[in-house]
């Protein structure tokens, strides 16, 4: 079946929700700061090239916030509480920025004894600016990187390479001031900052605090525009933003992305997961390459093998709402850090609602990554019959990749280690045996049963063209659906009765339902 078309700014969505998790922001805080962003451009009679400039910055702002996030964890401890903290306090204004700072250490030093603690608390902010401001510059050239490989124009990825810069130069980490900072990376910082002043302050509040820093943080008539017109500027924003409303604002040409594009999409956003450590680094790569290349070798037809390729890449996205000082610390997790974890899936999925129709399947991959047959996965509990083959394959491939790399509360396993692991989970009836040898298999471990009849016996085509008769389409529909003749669905039709034995359309929708090939 074709590949539904994808906008840029789908993906941009995607990346947009994920920066929201990983700084701890609200619910749909940069959608929300893109509609504030657009409405104010409009106020503020920007032409339709800035307003393009203010959309991409609203939704791409943070998109390079994981880069070193795991120097930023050893220094702060909780990187997502921090940043939550910091958001729409004026970072120019020393007294405000030491008190999250001091806020931070007391989280991360809490374990010691009052004398000790203060001298901590002490060094750390001795040493606070030296370690952020690496950071920060890894931040701006992570996201410029990230627009480049979306096909944004030199001039989008230059606002990503202002994002911490202020109108009075006390921004960093080049100190760049006035006409210096870009008009997009000015009012996008004001709009960012008056959704969190709100949500912490109420409206007319926030626009107090906005007109007190005109000629600070802000440009002095942008900000003077948003406090005058605070309540209807933010009419309507204060919760969940549609996906339909955000690309509405887009301005024109909409830029759509063919199929080479959409998997330098789906590679940008997993590299932006997996770097926020480096014993993830290329993980997300590796599991999609595990997922896809088993999904071929099961038979499973083209679309089912792009999605569970996709699907690996961007599985671990909803991780992002996990502090990394969770991750890298060598204890193990306590009771409330680990419901939040296995939450990850969950987050995962909604991240990925943005694509709209043209992720469904990826999204459905994603939120079962963890299930297990038997139940005992995560975040739903289901069991098999909720399990497509894709979702199969997605779990035992991550099994099996995450089983060989290093993690702090583990050494890494060798290739034969890790599947015996995943063999030793099909034998506790987690995972699917075919499944999982079809991810060993393409691992280069050897083989120890064959591919099932019920997939191998019937060819690509047949798995499509059963998948459309099962959801009621007539062999004539199902073969406009594919672009083939009837004759030759009707064909497959018969030839899919014989092979999976059964002599009704209603005994092979059933057949379809019993083994999950109905579910993405």
């Amino acid at each position: 079946m074709s590949d539904p078309k994808l906008r840029r700014a789908d993906f941009m969505m995607v990346l947009a929700y994920a920066s929201d998790l990983a700084t701890g922001q609200s619910r749909d805080f940069a959608l929300r700061s893109c509609v504030l962003g657009m409405r104010l451009a409009e106020l503020a009679g920007f032409d339709a090239e800035l307003r393009r400039n203010v959309y991409h910055q609203a939704l791409l702002r943070y998109v390079g916030c994981n880069a070193d996030t795991h120097l930023l964890s050893a220094a702060f401890g909780d990187e997502i509480a921090l940043r939550r903290d910091l958001a729409g306090r004026d970072l120019g204004d020393g007294a405000q920025v030491g008190q999250v700072f001091v806020t931070a250490f007391q989280r991360l030093f809490a374990h010691l004894e009052p004398e000790a603690q203060k001298r901590a608390i002490e060094a750390g902010l001795a040493s606070a600016m030296q370690v952020s401001v690496p950071i920060l510059n890894a931040h701006c050239e992570v996201a410029q990187r990230i627009g480049e490989r979306l096909g944004l124009s030199e001039e989008l990825r230059r606002n990503l390479g202002q994002i911490y810069e202020r109108w009075d130069g006390h921004g960093l980490p080049r100190g760049l001031s006035g006409e210096e900072v870009m008009p997009a990376v000015r009012l996008i910082t004001l709009a960012q900052d008056a959704i969190a002043l709100a949500g912490a302050h109420g409206i007319e509040e926030m626009a107090r605090i906005v007109a007190s820093r005109a000629d600070g943080p802000y440009e002095a008539p942008l900000a003077m525009l948003m406090s005058e017109n605070a309540a209807e500027l933010m009419r309507g924003i204060d919760g969940s933003i549609a996906r339909e409303t955000v690309l509405a604002l887009e301005p024109e040409p909409v830029a759509f992305l063919d199929e080479e594009a959409c998997e330098a999409a789906f590679i940008a956003v997993a590299d932006m997961i997996d770097m926020r450590m480096p014993f993830t680094h290329g993980h997300s790569r590796a599991v999609a390459d595990l997922a896809g290349a088993a999904a071929s070798h099961a038979g499973l037809p083209a679309a089912d093998v792009r999605d569970a390729r996709r699907a690996g890449l961007v599985h671990d996205i909803g991780e992002l709402s996990v502090p990394v000082s969770v991750w890298i610390r060598e204890a193990p997790m306590s009771a409330r850090e680990a419901d939040e974890a296995r939450l990850h899936p969950y987050h995962g999925e909604r991240a990925l609602a943005a694509l709209g129709n043209g992720g469904t399947g990826v999204a459905a991959l994603v939120a079962r990554h963890h299930e297990c047959l038997d139940r005992s996965g995560y975040p739903r509990g289901v069991d098999g019959s909720d399990l497509s083959p894709m979702a199969r394959i997605l779990a035992a491939a991550e099994v099996f990749e995450t089983a060989r790399e290093r993690r702090p509360q583990r050494p890494a396993l060798d290739d034969e280690g890790a599947a015996a692991m995943v063999r030793s989970w099909v034998r506790e009836g987690r995972l699917c045996p075919d499944g999982a040898e079809a991810v060993l298999s393409v691992a280069g471990q050897p083989s120890r049963r064959n591919i099932p009849a019920r997939l191998a016996g019937m060819t690509p085509r047949e798995i499509e063209v059963l998948r459309l008769i099962a959801t009621g389409l007539t062999a004539k529909e199902a073969a406009e659906e594919l672009g083939i003749s009837p004759k030759t669905a009707d064909n497959h039709i018969q030839s899919i009765y014989s092979k999976i034995g059964v002599t009704t359309r209603a005994g092979a929708a059933l057949f379809a339902v019993e083994n999950g090939l109905l579910m993405r």
